[in-house]
């Protein structure tokens, strides 16, 4: 099933992205619209961290594409986190970027 976005009388598809309940539960309640997710899939930064894989807007997003796609003035720091056949898990808003870089391998031997 595809993403479908309509905005007025034109009608936005990504056909490789679709939205778990979950997702569009925790979308409705920190006021992510279908739009901002679509915005956010197609021009935010991807970040594979903690297995999984991030979709982030922030200020370098903002700055490249702001231009080209007015919306994304109001996006910092919206995220996606995306499983690898392209459903969205879940979406929320955090301007600190820092939480998804990856951890560093620490290997811990049990002896």
């Amino acid at each position: 099933m595809a993403f479908i976005v309509k905005e007025q009388d034109r009608l936005f598809v990504v056909p490789e992205l679709t939205n778990s309940q979950h997702a569009q539960i925790r979308e409705g309640q920190r006021g992510i619209s279908k739009k901002q997710v679509m915005l956010a899939y197609q021009y935010g930064r991807v970040i594979h961290s903690r297995r999984a894989v991030y979709h982030v807007i922030g200020n370098k997003e903002i700055k490249k594409y702001g231009g080209i796609v007015p919306e994304l003035k109001n996006m910092n720091g919206v995220q996606l986190v995306v499983s690898a056949n392209g459903t969205v898990l879940t979406a929320f808003k955090n301007k600190d970027l820092r939480k998804v870089r990856p951890y560093k391998h620490s290997h811990k031997h049990l002896h």
